[in-house]
C-alpha cells in the first residue's frame, strides 16, 4: 500500500523502518519494559487474530524512504444508536526530532482521516496526553470520560458466590454482557470475542514482559450453572488496582459488587487497595460500590466526525479503560 503525492508516501512500517520507529519511540512509550520486550509487545499485538486484521503501524516517508512521521491505525466496529458504524482509531503519532516543525504530524493525521473518510468510516478517534489544541485544529473534539475511585463496602466475611479465573470459554458471555449493559448509551464499540481477546492479550503481554513483580493482570468471572454471569478485569501494581473492564447480567450490577467484595476478602487484614476505573455513565453502579474522586483521565479521548453524525457526548459514550489505544 502506498498513498500520497510524488514527494511522500504512506506505507506499512516494516523491516529497518520499523526498527527505527521502535528505537525512536521506546524512550517515550516503553512502559518500563526493556527495548527488546517493548518491540515484542508491539509485534505481538499485531499478531493477535484481531490485530492482524484491524491494526497497522504506518510510516510517512519521503522519496528516499526517510521517516517523516509515524502512527498506528486501528479499525473498530461500533454502534451509534441502532446503526453499525466504523471508527478509525489513530494512535502512537510520532515525528522524529529532526523533522519537527515541518507539519509532518499534521500530514500523517490528515492522510489517515482522508483515507478513513474514503473507506466509509463515520468517526475517527484518538487518545492524547499532550493537550487538545493540536487535534482540535484537525477537527477533533474531546469526549470527557470519567475516571473515578471505586469504594467497596467490605463485609465481615466473603459473600457466598463462586468466583474463578476467567478463560477463553467465557469470552462469548463477556461479549453478550457488553451488548446488554452498553445498550443505554448512544455510542459503544462492538466488543466481539476477537476484540476482547485482543484487549486481554495486550494487557497480559504488558504484564508478562515487565520486570518480575512490577504489574499483573487478573481476570475473574462469577459463575452460575457453568456460565459466566459477571466478570472483572484488573491491572494490579504497587499503586493499587485499575479496573480495566467489567460486566454483569444483573442490570443492578449486584454480582459485580459481590465479586469485588470476594476479591478484597482474600486478604482481610490488609488495607483496601486504591481502585481506579473509567466508569461508563450508562453502567449502573452496584449497590456495594460508591464512586468518588471523579476526574478527567490523563489520556483524553478525542473524536472527529467523518460522516453526517455529530460526535457523541461523554454521557452518551460507553468506553472501558481496556479499549484505550
Amino acid at each position: 500500500m502506498a498513498s500520497g503525492n510524488s514527494a511522500t508516501h504512506l506505507v506499512p512500517a516494516e523491516g529497518e523502518l520499523l526498527d527505527e520507529i521502535v528505537d525512536l519511540t521506546y524512550p517515550l512509550w516503553g512502559e518500563g519494559l526493556s527495548r527488546s520486550a517493548y518491540a515484542t509487545w508491539n509485534r505481538a499485538q499485531q499478531q493477535t487474530a484481531w490485530g492482524r486484521r484491524q491494526l497497522q503501524r504506518l510510516a510517512l516517508i519521503d522519496r528516499d524512504r526517510r521517516l517523516l512521521s509515524t502512527a498506528k491505525r486501528y479499525q473498530f466496529d461500533a454502534r451509534l444508536d441502532d446503526r453499525h458504524v466504523r471508527v478509525c482509531g489513530i494512535g502512537a503519532v510520532y515525528t522524529p526530532p529532526d523533522r519537527r516543525g515541518q507539519r509532518q504530524a499534521t500530514a500523517i493525521v490528515q492522510r489517515l482521516l482522508n483515507d478513513a473518510r474514503t473507506d466509509g468510516a463515520e468517526f475517527a478517534a484518538l487518545f492524547t496526553q499532550i493537550g487538545t489544541p493540536f487535534y482540535e485544529r484537525l477537527g477533533f473534539r474531546a469526549v470527557e470520560l470519567d475516571e473515578v475511585t471505586v469504594q467497596v463496602t467490605r463485609k465481615g466475611g466473603s459473600p457466598a458466590m463462586l468466583v474463578r479465573a476467567g478463560d477463553e470459554r467465557d469470552l462469548p458471555a463477556l461479549a453478550a454482557m457488553h451488548d446488554v449493559r452498553s445498550a443505554g448509551a448512544r455510542f459503544a464499540l462492538r466488543r466481539d470475542v476477537p476484540l476482547i481477546q485482543y484487549a486481554l492479550a495486550r494487557k497480559r503481554l504488558l504484564a508478562g514482559l515487565a520486570p518480575a513483580g512490577r504489574r499483573q493482570l487478573e481476570f475473574f468471572v462469577a459463575e452460575e450453572g457453568a456460565s459466566a454471569v459477571a466478570y472483572v478485569v484488573l491491572s494490579v501494581n504497587e499503586h493499587g488496582w485499575t479496573l480495566e473492564e467489567a460486566g454483569d447480567r444483573d442490570p443492578a450490577g449486584a454480582r459485580l459488587g459481590a465479586m469485588l467484595q470476594v476479591l478484597l476478602a482474600r486478604e482481610p487484614t490488609h488495607e483496601a487497595p486504591l481502585i481506579r476505573a473509567w466508569w461508563p455513565r450508562a453502567f449502573a453502579v452496584p449497590p456495594q460500590l460508591e464512586l468518588t474522586g471523579r476526574t478527567a483521565p490523563r489520556d483524553v479521548l478525542m473524536m472527529a466526525a467523518l460522516g453526517p453524525s455529530a460526535v457523541p457526548a461523554a454521557a452518551e459514550t460507553f468506553y472501558w479503560r481496556s479499549d484505550e489505544f
